[in-house]
């Protein structure tokens, strides 16, 4: 049997609420007892429906070192199946997977500068590239862009900041599209501040991950506007 057929039993760890809209899920492997994957890849949710389970797709968030379990993060998506199941959750049930399944993957060897342009929980898959590659590719130039809407929806500032402290020349920073006049940072979406990142001088890999409006718009400006190669990106689209 493929391996992304098995029926994986997991473990409900840990619930983490980041925001009204964010919750993280950590979960451990109980038969089989191992799983593996790569980074970039993700899980398909068995959400327990009549006559047969509801399936739904979620990035892995990390590293791709841990074999006897992994993090995901969903976005709360008013009267969805999978969002009322996640919600309802307390911690310590039994949850089915199958996987892993996706093919966009870390480019190795890799560009001298890696940028990562998400959006939502889009972070996800970014951050397993991240935590995987970390030991391997220490000295690359890596920049991140984060779409979200408002102050509000900030999250994971921790976990980027520790890897800034593993990582000598990472940079990220948060891009919000309804910001309040007391927000300092960048204002709008990711895909507007493209141009401040030096892609023609440096040899570069995009990531893209997130609403498909802003990997369309991405592509847009690299490709049609500014004859960047197609084969240096890398896109995960949901909605």
């Amino acid at each position: 049997m493929a391996t992304n057929r098995i029926i994986y039993e997991m473990h409900l760890e840990t619930i983490i609420d980041h925001t009204e809209i964010v919750r993280e899920l950590f979960l451990k492997t109980l038969v089989p007892n191992e799983f593996k994957f790569k980074a970039g890849q993700f899980a398909m949710l068995h959400v327990p429906t009549t006559p047969k389970p509801t399936l739904r797709a979620y990035s892995i968030a990390s590293t791709e070192e841990r074999k006897d379990g992994f993090r995901l993060l969903f976005k709360y998506v008013p009267n969805g199946i999978a969002s009322n199941f996640v919600w309802s959750l307390k911690g310590g049930e039994t949850l089915q997977f199958t996987g892993p399944f996706g093919r966009v993957f870390f480019k190795d060897p890799p560009a001298e500068q890696i940028v990562f342009l998400n959006t939502g929980t889009g972070l996800a898959q970014h951050y397993s590239y991240l935590m995987s590659k970390k030991k391997q590719f220490p000295h690359l130039k890596y920049k991140m862009l984060f779409g979200l809407r408002t102050e509000a929806d900030l999250y994971y500032q921790k976990e980027l900041e520790d890897l800034k402290k593993e990582l000598p020349n990472f940079e990220f920073e948060y891009v919000l599209s309804r910001p309040s006049e007391q927000w300092k940072g960048k204002k709008g979406y990711v895909q507007n501040f493209i141009t401040e990142i030096d892609y023609k001088n440096t040899s570069t890999h995009f990531y893209l991950c997130g609403n498909s409006g802003m990997i369309k718009d991405v592509k847009r400006i690299l490709i049609e506007e500014n004859q960047f190669e197609q084969d240096k990106i890398f896109s995960e689209a949901f909605d």
